[in-house]
C-alpha cells in the first residue's frame, strides 16, 4: 500500500480545482500539485534518494511543501519534521537519532539550520524551490510498500516539554485520514476547508478537497485578507483549537465574514464554554463537533459540541470537559495512570536508540494519553493531566467558574502552600464575592502574565509562566 494512492486520481479528476491556497502564493490546483509532486520525485532521483531514506523537510505551508511531501511519500521516502523552536540540544539529539540523508527547505529554514551542527552534517542540502527545475521530467510514481513502512517522523516538544518522535506508518496515515474525514461525522463538502493545522490540508487532498491555509499571524489585517479569500472560495469547514476560535470570534464581531462555514471542528478538552456558545450564536446553522485527541492519535473521542457544552454547564463547569465517547476505530482502557488507546490511527513513539524497535514492528501497542478520564453513564469527562493531582484540577475548575476566567492556575509552593497565579488575579479575587471563604486553601496570589503553549496557543505553559514568578516554587 501507499498512503498517497488516494490522492492520485484527483490530480486529473479535479485538475483545475483549488488544492492548496495561501495568501502569499494564491491557489495551486490539483493538477499543479500533481505536476510539482512528480517534479519532487525527479529531484529525489537526481539526489540519489530512494525508499527507506529519511529526509528532513522544513518550509512554510505552501504548494511546494505539500507537493514535496506527497512526492517523497509516494516514493517511500520517510519525511522528518522538527518543530523549529525546540532547544538546539534537542534538535541535535533527534537529527543524530534519525540521520537524515538530505535536508530540503526554504532559504529561511536553511539559515535556521546553520546554527545546528547535526543539521550542517546532513549530506545533501536542497532548496525546496529547485524542484521547479524538474517539472515534466517524469510522471508521479506511487511505489507499493508494506503497510507498516514509516511515512513521517514528527519531533515535537510534547505536552511535557520533553522532545518526542512520533512515527506514522503508511497504514496509520491512511487511518488518520479516514477518521478525520469521515463524512458521517464531520460532513461532506467539495468546497475548500479553512486550515489552521497544516496537516489537515494534506488529509483534505486525499478527499479531493482544497484548503485555504491560515497564516501564523492572526492579526486583524491578516484575518481581513483571509476573510476575503474565504468568501471567494466559499470555504465550508474549519478545524481549529480554542485559541483561533476566540480570535475568529473577536474578528467577526467587528468585521463579519466567514459566512459560508457549515462545519466547525474544535479540538481540545478545556475550551471555555462561553467561547463555544458565542460560536453557536455566530454560526447557528453549522455542524459543531468537539474532538479529543493528541499528538500520537487523532481522534480519540468525538461529540456534538452543543451537547458537550450543555452537559458541562449542567455540572456547573466553566470549561467544556465532556468529551463524549471513543470513536469506533480505537480501543481504550480508562486507567488511573492515564487513558490507554490502541488502534489503526495510533502512531508509535520513536524510542531512544538503546530501546529502538524496528520501524516495521507490527505488534499491537498501547499509547498512554497522559490524561485522566472519568467515565460515567453520560460518557467521558476530562479531569486533567495525570501529573496534576486530581483535587488540584477540580479546585482550578471551581475557581474558573467563580472568577469567570480560565486565565489562571494553582500551584504548590516550596512551603507546601497553594498559590493562585494568573492575569490580574488580585483584582479578580477582590471583585469576586466570597472568594476567601469558598477557597480557604488558596494562601497566596500573584499577578503574572500567562504564557501560552507555542503549538496550542490556548493552553497555559505553566513552567514558562512560573519562571516569571517572584514566588519561590518547587
Amino acid at each position: 500500500m501507499n498512503c498517497t494512492n488516494r490522492v492520485l486520481s484527483y490530480f486529473s479528476e479535479r485538475e483545475a480545482a483549488p488544492a492548496v491556497c495561501t495568501l502569499k502564493d494564491g491557489c495551486a490546483s490539483f493538477g499543479d500539485i500533481g505536476t510539482l509532486s512528480a517534479a519532487a520525485q525527479a529531484l529525489a532521483s537526481d539526489e540519489g534518494l530512494s525508499a527507506g531514506d529519511t529526509v528532513l523537510v522544513l518550509s512554510s505551508p505552501d504548494p511546494l511543501l505539500y507537493a514535496t511531501i506527497l512526492g517523497f511519500l509516494g516514493r517511500g521516502i520517510v519525511v522528518v519534521f522538527v518543530e523549529p523552536w525546540l532547544p538546539v540540544r534537542d534538535i541535535e539529539h533527534v537529527l543524530q537519532r534519525v540521520q537524515p540523508k538530505a535536508f530540503i527547505g526554504s532559504r529561511l529554514a536553511q539559515l535556521w539550520a546553520t546554527r545546528i551542527a547535526a543539521a550542517r552534517s546532513i549530506p545533501r542540502w536542497i532548496h525546496i524551490g529547485s524542484l521547479r527545475h524538474h517539472i515534466g521530467r517524469r510522471d508521479f510514481d506511487c511505489v507499493d510498500l508494506d503497510p507498516s513502512s514509516p511515512a513521517t517522523i514528527t519531533f515535537s516538544s510534547g505536552t511535557t516539554g520533553a522532545p518526542k518522535g512520533i512515527v506514522r506508518s503508511h497504514a496509520c496515515m491512511s487511518a488518520v485520514h479516514d477518521a478525520l474525514t469521515d463524512p458521517d461525522r464531520f460532513g461532506h463538502f467539495e468546497e475548500p476547508a479553512l486550515c489552521v493545522f497544516p496537516n489537515m490540508a494534506l488529509l483534505h487532498l486525499g478527499t479531493g478537497r482544497g484548503s485555504l491555509i491560515v497564516p501564523k499571524s492572526w492579526s486583524t489585517r491578516v484575518l481581513r485578507r483571509l476573510s476575503q479569500r474565504a468568501a471567494a472560495l466559499k470555504t465550508a469547514s474549519i478545524a481549529a483549537g480554542p485559541a483561533f476560535l476566540m480570535q475568529l470570534l473577536r474578528f467577526t464581531d467587528g468585521h463579519g465574514g466567514f459566512d459560508d462555514l457549515r462545519a466547525i471542528i474544535i479540538g481540545g478538552a478545556q475550551t471555555d464554554c462561553w467561547a463555544l456558545e458565542h460560536g453557536f450564536d455566530r454560526w447557528p446553522e453549522a455542524r459543531w463537533t468537539h474532538v479529543y485527541g493528541g499528538s500520537e492519535v487523532e481522534p480519540v473521542a468525538c461529540v456534538d459540541a452543543r451537547e458537550a457544552v450543555a452537559k458541562s454547564r449542567g455540572r456547573d463547569r466553566f470549561q467544556t470537559l465532556f468529551v463524549g465517547a471513543p470513536v469506533p476505530m480505537v480501543t481504550t482502557r480508562v486507567e488511573p495512570d492515564g487513558l490507554l488507546v490502541s488502534g489503526a490511527n495510533v502512531a508509535k513513539q520513536l524510542d531512544a536508540p538503546q530501546k529502538a524497535e524496528s520501524f516495521s514492528e507490527r505488534q499491537r501497542h498501547w499509547h498512554n494519553m497522559g490524561d485522566r478520564i472519568l467515565a460515567d453513564e453520560e460518557g467521558w469527562w476530562y479531569a486533567g493531566r495525570v501529573a496534576q493531582p486530581e483535587a488540584e484540577f477540580h479546585l482550578e475548575q471551581r475557581i474558573y467558574s467563580h472568577l469567570g476566567t480560565s486565565a489562571c492556575f494553582v500551584s504548590t509552593l516550596s512551603s507546601g502552600r497553594l498559590a493562585l497565579f494568573g492575569d490580574q488575579v488580585t483584582r479578580r479575587v477582590a471583585d469576586a464575592e466570597g472568594f476567601t471563604s469558598l477557597f480557604p486553601e488558596i494562601e497566596e496570589l500573584e499577578d503574572v502574565s500567562i504564557v501560552r503553549d507555542r503549538r496550542h496557543r490556548a493552553r497555559i505553559d505553566r513552567t514558562r509562566t512560573l519562571l516569571k514568578s517572584r514566588i519561590q516554587r518547587t
